[in-house]
């Protein structure tokens, strides 16, 4: 049993190496909600979100990400609603335990919102820059749970937004 114990030991932290941050490529859809709180504007637009990427090390990765709006809101007799967010991003990983991750990342963005009301509309589409962090939870070596908080920072537009997202690794 005394030897028997040692091995076990070895062969269980082997079979748990850290599954938060494996190598390769991922792929996850989830749900963002946007908010606009500037100058006197208060809109919450929401949007479903894909993301795809691939992490080189356990510690640094790429990713693109496409949200697509779905939900609008109203200001005054003004309707808002959110075309879509096209980004990409580079991403700085840190593990915390074998199932729980940390992330940073920044990148280039693109968007395009849509105002319309009394009859006329205005669409506006511009291009910026996103940072934000976030966490994830693996179930598997290959299923996970990520949520996420980006800042856009695009032309005059700031906006705040919170994914959470179900993910898979290949």
């Amino acid at each position: 049993m005394k030897k028997f114990l040692p091995a076990l030991l070895v062969g269980a932290t082997v079979a748990m190496a850290p599954m938060a941050s494996a190598q390769g490529w991922y792929v996850d859809g989830g749900y963002t909600f946007v908010g606009i709180d500037e100058g006197g504007v208060d809109v919450d637009l929401g949007g479903v979100t894909v993301r795809g990427g691939y992490d080189f090390s356990p510690n640094f990765g790429v990713e693109g990400e496409g949200v697509l709006g779905v939900a609008d809101d109203d200001f005054g007799p003004l309707s808002v609603d959110l075309d879509h967010l096209v980004g990409v991003y580079g991403k700085g990983i840190w593990p915390v335990t074998e199932t729980v991750s940390l992330h940073g990342r920044a990148g280039l963005v693109e968007g395009e919102l849509e105002v319309s009301g009394g009859g006329a509309s205005a669409s506006e589409s511009d291009t910026g820059f996103a940072y934000g962090v976030g966490g994830t939870l693996a179930f598997s070596e290959r299923f996970y749970a990520r949520g996420d908080y980006t800042r856009y920072d695009i032309e005059d537009l700031e906006a705040d937004a919170f994914t959470i997202s179900l993910g898979m690794r290949f």
